[in-house]
């Protein structure tokens, strides 16, 4: 097609635009559209897929930090219902000492806190701060898993929107495409019809030159025709038609050109 359009003058012989070359040029911009449409359709389509797979993966983390969070809160559960062993002193002890030490110290104002106390409340405080950053990361997460699908249902109508756009182009096109049918048909046969002409003017041109060769061979210049009065050339013609005259002159008929000479004398 742009060999064809290199081809083609884009200006007629009076300097318009022809209806083709409009319908051409709209048809190149009418590609480069839906080029530029289906970049974008794939662009979103691409993003729209890294965003599936992002919340995929976020879905998948949410799942596996509830997991670990039930099971920790499993953990703490089992602990709490067993006896604690008076003799050991295992991290078990530490950690479920600072609620019991703590309501202790409370309840007797009066008493100091030793040591272990102090060291079982640090404890207990920091089991605390790591049981709640999970939960606080959980929250975070599900917020963003909120902000994806918003995102997600953002991109789905853009790709809606995008596909309605690609499907009216197309129609567009399909339009224009059966116009650029039809005008070259009519300007096939326009060309059609401007070589008949062109070959009947031919035809009639070296007809014409034929005629005058022919007038031209069966008269020629050097004798040009002279008109003669018969009354003049009565020396050419034979004895019979010359008794005519002399006859008729008796009869009393006189020629059309003496009679208005004649008639100019009698009547000036």
């Amino acid at each position: 097609m742009n060999s064809w359009m290199r081809s083609r003058p884009w200006w007629s012989a009076n300097g318009q635009i022809s209806s083709a070359d409009v319908c051409l040029v709209a048809l190149v911009v009418s590609q480069v559209l839906v080029i530029l449409n289906q970049n974008k359709r794939e662009y979103y389509e691409q993003t729209l897929m890294q965003e599936l797979k992002k919340n995929q993966h976020l879905q998948e983390y949410i799942r596996l930090l509830e997991s670990r969070l039930h099971q920790t809160d499993l953990q703490q559960w089992t602990r709490g219902t067993q006896t604690p062993d008076i003799s050991g002193s295992s991290d078990s002890q530490l950690v479920q000492g600072p609620s019991k030490s703590s309501l202790d110290v409370r309840s007797t104002p009066g008493l100091s806190a030793s040591p272990g106390t102090k060291s079982s409340l640090r404890l207990s405080g920091m089991g605390i701060e790591t049981q709640s950053d999970p939960v606080r990361e959980v929250q975070d997460l599900k917020e963003q898993l909120v902000a994806l699908r918003c995102q997600t249902k953002i991109y789905e109508a853009d790709y809606k929107t995008e596909h309605k756009d690609h499907e009216r182009m197309l129609q567009e096109n399909k339009r224009l495409r059966r116009r650029e049918a039809d005008m070259r048909q009519q300007m096939a046969l326009l060309q059609e019809q401007l070589k008949v002409y062109e070959d009947d003017f031919q035809k009639e041109r070296s007809d014409k030159r034929i005629l005058q060769r022919l007038l031209m061979k069966k008269s020629p210049a050097e004798k040009d025709p002279v008109l003669v009065h018969r009354c003049n050339n009565e020396q050419d013609r034979p004895r019979s038609d010359r008794r005519k005259p002399r006859e008729e002159q008796r009869g009393g008929y006189v020629c059309p050109k003496h009679c208005e000479h004649h008639g100019h004398l009698d009547f000036p």
